[in-house]
């Protein structure tokens, strides 16, 4: 499938707004940083650092433990129900 020209055009146009959109709200972010004192640059900097790193972990983790949660789950399902069939038929 081929992009025609007009298509290809808006794209571009479209991608490049992007990045002006971007490299905008870096030099605004870095501007309100360069303007910050010690204390809320610092204050700043540690809560940047919990969403970068413990809130991924955090996530990640329960995620995990629930996946696990339902496989344990359906193990335990699976066995009440083979046992309910073996006993229910004697």
């Amino acid at each position: 499938m081929k992009m025609n020209n007009a298509g290809f055009r808006a794209s571009a146009a479209a991608m490049e707004d992007i990045a002006h959109d971007i490299v905008r709200a870096c030099r605004r972010g870095a501007r309100t940083i360069a303007a910050m004192p010690w204390p809320a640059m610092l204050a700043c900097c540690i809560v940047l650092a919990f969403v970068i790193s413990i809130l991924p972990l955090a996530l990640f983790l329960f995620v995990l433990f629930m996946g696990i949660k339902v496989v344990i789950g359906a193990f335990a399902v699976d066995h009440r129900r083979t046992h309910r069939e073996h006993y229910g038929k004697q």
